[in-house]
């Protein structure tokens, strides 16, 4: 049995359905069940021997209240870092062991440059000026973490 102070309610279900709340069915049926009541139920204390008198439930309303209680969430861990070239203070979640965050403490990216097809055609076929075609059709992304630093005009 569930008593609910605030809302003066009284659910009674089995010991079976300890981990589940109790059905719909079988709520509504307990508050049509009550409705003709005049006087609201006793419950004997443990503690004192005595009757006690338990709220009375309002007709046509039905809750659940479940005594389960809520899982507790563990907290991210949240790591601190200052950037060494303009001295700007970071908080992020990924640990110092981690690529971007490696990137970040040494202060620069590995580069790593590859050229587009596009501009290596262009190179070939317009030579002096599929030069600078073949400039503006490059990647250039860091070896270490990954992060993309120019992606060019056809990428």
């Amino acid at each position: 049995m569930i008593i609910d102070p605030q809302l003066k309610m009284v659910i009674k279900h089995s010991a079976e359905s300890a981990d589940s709340p109790p059905s719909y069915d079988y709520v509504a049926a307990q508050a049509t069940s009550n409705v003709g009541e005049q006087q609201p139920p006793l419950m004997n204390d443990k503690n004192a021997n005595q009757q006690v008198q338990l709220p009375s439930i309002p007709p046509h309303t039905v809750m659940a209240v479940h005594s389960r209680p809520a899982p507790l969430v563990q907290q991210p861990i949240v790591y601190h870092y200052q950037n060494p070239l303009t001295g700007e203070r970071i908080a992020s979640l990924l640990p110092p062991d981690h690529p971007e965050m490696i990137c970040l403490q040494q202060g620069a990216h590995v580069n790593e440059t590859k050229f587009g097809i596009l501009g290596i055609l262009a190179a070939i076929v317009w030579f002096p000026l599929g030069i600078g075609l073949c400039l503006l059709d490059r990647r250039v992304k860091c070896k270490r973490c990954g992060a993309v630093i120019d992606n060019g005009i056809c990428g």
